[in-house]
């Protein structure tokens, strides 16, 4: 037992006396998650594009601030997709763990909810996945959002049908009443309205839905030639399934934002056939990043090599959204909130995920939208024409090819 003691007093005394060569105190960024609940997909892929960012920067020797290596440290708590835990987790963060920096919660209702904390509490926060302008609208300075608007993405599509179907005149719009799904279907029917289109179907449907066949019923009642519908991946699944169950079919359907994730063409199959979605990112993009991965391609290249798979914009923007906090601190050499908000405020950052530039509200005003397409279970780039991958295939039948 006194060797025990003897060896453990000698351990703990060449701890003690060592530290000061070991790295500095860590970085703490906070980051609530919705590992649990109807969100968790999203959740699980947030947290890969953050632990993508944190272990980049701690491989490279973490940040130089203030004359010290800081190695990041991410701090999570799941607040099972439900906005008043993910509030209360933001609060705790901030109060208990005495984070300096957050990443906010998922989706724009959350994001908005939190921002209000964050704001509170001078901390700043990155969004990585809310792109509804009403975030961002109260101008708050310690709220940044990685997504550009909705309306860049909505007009990007209008664009694109209107001169590649020009013989689709009628549009049905059906959105989840969700402050994203309801927000970018808005932006949708008043796009559609401006481009000519007539917009002869405009609803919101519940959270946990399940049952689709009246709206579905009467959308083909009308014969639309472009269905529009919005929600989260299995409210998008279920759609696509009872849409074929009622076998009702257009020209061009598409879905925000589920088919540009795998889980959607892997669960309804033959069915994700040539349906059209959007995204903010794409691996094939051509952006050179300078701080931790190069190109958009070397990014995805490891993602791949630590997940198995290839990276959607969801796990692009969160990992985007750590990176540009990371170069603020580390252009700042401090920490403190004044300093960094400053750079995030004024700098334009050019990163694998594309140049970012928070703008006057604090969202980033560079616009970069993709519209896509499955086809024969891949999804291709449409457009923009740089980074164009197939030409868009007019029919989606009700029940897959």
């Amino acid at each position: 037992m006194n060797r025990f003691k003897s060896a453990l007093a000698a351990s703990l005394c060449i701890a003690i006396g060592a530290s000061p060569a070991l790295a500095a105190e860590t970085l703490k960024i906070g980051a609530p998650l919705a590992l649990t609940g109807r969100l968790a997909d999203a959740g699980q892929k947030s947290k890969q594009g953050y632990d993508m960012c944190v272990e980049a920067v701690n491989e490279k020797g973490g940040l130089e601030v203030g004359g010290e290596k800081r190695m990041l440290e991410l701090v999570t708590y799941d607040y099972q997709s439900e906005t008043n835990k993910a509030i209360e987790i933001v609060q705790r963060l901030v109060n208990v763990d005495k984070v300096p920096f957050l990443l906010s919660p998922y989706g724009s209702g959350d994001t908005k909810a939190a921002g209000v904390v964050a704001e509170r509490y001078g901390v700043p926060m990155v969004a990585a996945a809310a792109a509804t302008p009403s975030v961002f609208d109260q101008k708050f300075k310690n709220l940044f959002g990685i997504l550009f608007p909705n309306k860049m993405i909505t007009e990007a599509e209008v664009a694109y049908y209107k001169q590649h179907a020009p013989d689709a005149k009628k549009v049905a719009v059906l959105a989840l009443n969700s402050l994203y799904p309801k927000g970018i279907a808005a932006d949708l029917a008043a796009s559609a309205k401006d481009a000519g289109y007539d917009v002869v179907f405009d609803q919101i449907y519940s959270p946990n839905t399940t049952d689709f066949s009246n709206a579905l019923t009467q959308i083909k009642s009308l014969e639309p030639d472009w269905i529009y519908a919005t929600g989260y991946t299995e409210d998008l699944i279920l759609i696509r399934r009872q849409m074929a169950d009622l076998g009702l079919s257009a020209p061009i359907v598409t879905m925000t934002a589920g088919p540009a994730y795998p889980e959607f063409a892997s669960n309804v199959q033959q069915l994700a056939d040539n349906v059209t979605t959007n995204s903010w990112w794409h691996q094939n993009a051509n952006y050179k990043d300078d701080f931790i991965f190069g190109t958009s391609q070397a990014y995805n290249e490891a993602f791949n090599k630590r997940f198995g798979r290839d990276a959607t914009y969801l796990e692009a923007a969160a990992t985007a959204s750590c990176e540009t906090l990371a170069i603020a601190v580390a252009e700042a050499n401090s920490t403190d909130g004044d300093a960094v908000r400053k750079i995030m405020h004024e700098k334009t950052f050019q990163t694998f995920y594309g140049p970012i530039h928070f703008g006057e509200t604090g969202q980033n005003d560079y616009n970069a939208a993709l519209v896509m397409q499955i086809q024969d279970g891949e999804l291709l780039v449409l457009a923009p024409e740089e980074l164009k991958q197939g030409a868009l295939k007019i029919g989606v039948p009700p029940a897959g090819n």
